[in-house]
């Protein structure tokens, strides 16, 4: 089972409290510029995670290349939790799912994000790896990205978020 999810990173700062010297405000100077990275990622039950990165939105047509990537390195039948954002229910997507007998799609409820865990290993990667992090260009930003991907695939640390959310939990035990 496979838990999929879509995030962006934009060039904004992900501002975040911190410490500083007394009577000196902290200032972090940041430039406010729309451009951004996103990310379509996976978390599996067995503790495996799978992303891509892209320059601009993820389209349906990177979707199905996600889904590509997971059965190659999936074995068995591939059951993948989404939400229900327009580019999983696109007919270029569900002719792919039609296609390959060994995937199937289950979409979550659409007021319950708290239900995907992969929603928290992007809150831990704006938590702890962008904070007060102002990229001046893309390629900046894609940097610390790369190392909060090695950082999240590090043994049991998928396994982490799994666990830390209630359907999840409930599937482990």
């Amino acid at each position: 089972m496979a838990f999929l999810d879509e995030r962006g990173f934009r060039l904004k700062t992900t501002r975040v409290r911190t410490w500083g010297r007394c009577g000196q405000t902290p200032v972090v100077s940041t430039r406010l510029r729309w451009e951004h990275l996103s990310v379509i990622g996976a978390i599996t039950t067995v503790g495996q995670f799978f992303q891509h990165t892209h320059h601009g939105a993820v389209r349906s047509p990177q979707v199905v290349a996600f889904l590509k990537h997971l059965l190659r390195h999936i074995v068995g039948e591939v059951v993948v939790v989404l939400d229900r954002a327009m580019i999983h229910r696109a007919k270029v997507v569900q002719a792919f799912v039609a296609r390959h007998e060994r995937l199937s799609l289950v979409p979550l409820p659409g007021d319950a994000p708290e239900l995907n865990p992969i929603e928290l290993v992007w809150a831990d990667i704006k938590r702890n790896v962008l904070r007060n992090f102002c990229a001046p260009t893309v390629r900046t930003l894609k940097a610390p990205l790369t190392l909060g991907w090695q950082q999240i695939r590090r043994k049991y640390r998928p396994l982490a978020f799994i666990r830390a959310t209630p359907l999840t939990a409930s599937l482990l035990t």
